[in-house]
């Protein structure tokens, strides 16, 4: 029997649907989902000053316990930024509460003050021992770049083994898993944000599919787009070629980092999408659409 609700967390619309054997199975499934989404929204907003990742933030050269899950997202967050240079970077929440009010209030923040954030960040660094975390300086984590991908995985592992559940669909805003324990599949459509035009992704079944890109919040000034993906070498909004990138894996968590990965560093993502059979649709400000080879044979 299939249920469904809209429901809102971490600023996004979300849309769960589950099938399970009885009703009262998947309804109470979709409970269980919908609190486990809130539970991780409530630790890891690092705007909110009682969430974990902000009392971590507070505790300069201070070591914290934090649970499995909070140690396994950072520890794998932080391997990630390191493995991509940081294009994708544990340590955005050094700029997050700068652009966070300049896209809000629609106004540039001062140079000066970006380029001292800029020296914090360069020396940003955290260290863990067993259970432990600590960071060697204030408010520098946020995990806004892969939270939604880690949840979306998490549930799935959590729920999928089950005997009675028979699908899982998740739409966490940006970030859509599809788990199914027969042969169903489903399309998924992300829509071109230039042109609105729709592109399917055939037969999906136990797949991630994660977008990122800069047209929600943003703003215009003296023509140029300022929005909330930061280029860590220069402190400001990424001035990428494209307005969004899509990434399909089995992996939410990965395919989350790699969105913004790929946002960042531009045209070459594009190479090495071929080069490591990895499946990406590359959509440019001009509306062109570019699809990795691995994702031509699922559109």
């Amino acid at each position: 029997m299939e249920a469904h609700q809209y429901f809102c967390s971490m600023n996004s619309v979300m849309y769960v649907c589950v099938d399970c054997d009885k009703s009262s199975q998947a309804k109470d499934l979709i409970f269980q989902i919908i609190k486990t989404i809130g539970r991780f929204e409530r630790k890891w907003n690092c705007f909110d000053k009682k969430s974990t990742i902000s009392k971590l933030n507070r505790r300069k050269e201070r070591w914290s316990f934090v649970e499995k899950p909070t140690l396994e997202v950072l520890k794998k967050s932080y391997e990630y930024s390191n493995e991509s240079g940081g294009n994708y970077s544990l340590f955005s929440g050094v700029y997050a509460y700068l652009w966070k009010e300049a896209i809000i209030n629609e106004s540039i923040p001062p140079s000066e003050g970006i380029k001292r954030l800029m020296e914090k960040q360069k020396k940003a660094d955290l260290s863990f021992k067993w259970r432990f975390v600590k960071p060697n300086d204030s408010n520098l984590i946020d995990l806004g770049g892969c939270a939604k991908g880690f949840i979306a995985q998490y549930i799935k592992n959590k729920y999928e083994n089950l005997s009675y559940v028979r699908s899982i669909y998740l739409n966490l805003g940006g970030n859509i898993l599809v788990y199914s324990k027969n042969d169903s599949t489903k399309d998924i459509k992300i829509i071109n944000p230039v042109t609105s035009q729709d592109i399917w992704l055939k037969n999906q079944k136990n797949t991630s599919v994660v977008t990122s890109g800069d047209y929600i919040q943003n703003f215009k000034r003296y023509g140029k787009l300022y929005h909330h993906i930061i280029d860590m070498n220069t402190g400001y909004p990424a001035e990428s070629p494209f307005c969004s990138v899509t990434v399909i894996g089995d992996d939410g968590f990965l395919c989350d980092c790699r969105a913004t990965d790929f946002y960042v560093r531009g045209d070459e993502a594009i190479e090495e999408c071929n080069k490591n059979n990895i499946a990406a649709i590359f959509i440019y400000k001009n509306g062109e659409v570019i699809a990795s080879r691995t994702a031509e044979a699922i559109i």
